[in-house]
């Protein structure tokens, strides 16, 4: 994987159990990854060796950000008269939407691409990671348009910035009331390389690669290959390739397209000759290279910055039980009326 100055680092992750995806009323789809208090990854891999086990149940989302789910957080607070500056929210650089030419105002209104019928379910890429901090707070907030909406609720906004060059400032983790957050690096390791059925039934295990294989995966075009990366197609048309489109490469809790489409951020900070970073794992689009999507490979980079390679997906809360008796009651009663890189570094500090 490519980073930032010359950082590639070798680290652990872990892959996840089988579990059904939840359409969810915020139009996101859900895995539940649960089998709590999982053992921690002991494979080979140096840092990753003791990371991946997780506490307690939590939800990660079976896609990367689609175009739309970031459409609706973007003209938010960009279609109105008090527009949050490009400076603070900047648009995306790969993503399916583009300016609405039909919008008169307030501010600037985005519209899915027209011509792409598949547009909706392009991956958004060229977000900074506080740019998905920022998604998180407005979902924590439910989709509240208020101004304060995106600038709290997960995440203090007023933390971000830098005390000296290459060591930020902003809040390490999510706040442990918020309901929607970018994924620690135990949670995105535990989804994609754990297996709760690894050596049979209730016998968990971990395995090297997000699709519950040992072995490299096979990269090219759907149909072809295992993952969107490692190729290219005319007019840049892998970038055109929807989100689902590698069914048959999943981890064991269902999670799709950790491997391919765009580098996925983490809240996890790796520290290495006294500069701070925020990790990202997973290969991208059109490059792919020996142990890129291992458990034991990620990147980093700082807070503040884009790269075209570079989206991520959401982890959140399992709703409460009591919620469900609820919906159970709603539906039948719906049914009644009417009968979803670069080389390892070998002087890279411990995670915190």
């Amino acid at each position: 994987m490519l980073v930032r100055p010359g950082i590639l680092f070798s680290v652990l992750l872990v892959t996840g159990g089988t579990a059904a995806a939840q359409p969810g009323p915020d139009g996101i789809e859900w895995v539940t990854v649960g089998d709590v208090g999982n053992p921690a990854y002991q494979g080979p891999g140096g840092l990753v060796v003791g990371r991946g086990s997780v506490g307690y149940e939590y939800r990660i989302g079976k896609t990367e950000v689609t175009t739309s789910q970031w459409l609706g957080f973007y003209n938010t607070f960009k279609a109105r008269p008090d527009a949050v500056p490009e400076s603070v929210l900047p648009t995306p650089i790969i993503w399916g939407a583009s300016i609405d030419p039909d919008y008169s105002g307030p501010g600037t209104r985005y519209r899915l691409n027209p011509g792409d019928p598949n547009s909706g379910m392009r991956a958004v890429s060229g977000i900074s990671w506080r740019m998905a901090a920022m998604l998180c707070n407005w979902l924590t907030n439910e989709k509240s348009s208020d101004l304060a909406a995106y600038q709290d609720g997960a995440y203090d906004i007023s933390t971000f910035g830098y005390s000296a060059p290459g060591v930020f400032t902003d809040q390490l983790a999510h706040h442990s009331s918020a309901t929607y957050w970018i994924p620690t690096l135990d949670e995105y390791l535990k989804a994609n390389f754990y297996d709760p059925n690894k050596l049979g039934p209730g016998i968990g295990g971990w395995w090297q690669q997000p699709n519950m294989s040992d072995t490299p995966m096979t990269y090219g075009p759907p149909g072809q290959g295992m993952a969107n990366s490692g190729f290219t197609l005319p007019q840049s048309g892998e970038l055109r390739i929807p989100l689902m489109s590698y069914p048959g490469t999943y981890s064991a809790y269902g999670v799709l397209d950790s491997a391919g489409f765009t580098q996925e951020w983490i809240e996890d900070r790796y520290v290495v000759e006294n500069r701070t970073y925020r990790i990202f794992d997973g290969s991208y689009w059109s490059v792919s290279g020996p142990g890129i999507d291992t458990v034991h490979g990620f990147g980093a980079d700082f807070p503040s910055e884009r790269y075209s390679r570079v989206g991520f997906r959401l982890a959140s809360s399992v709703p409460s039980s009591g919620t469900l008796p609820v919906l159970l009651w709603a539906a039948y009663l719906g049914t009644r009326r009417s009968r979803r890189e670069r080389s390892p570094c070998p002087a890279c500090t411990a995670l915190p």
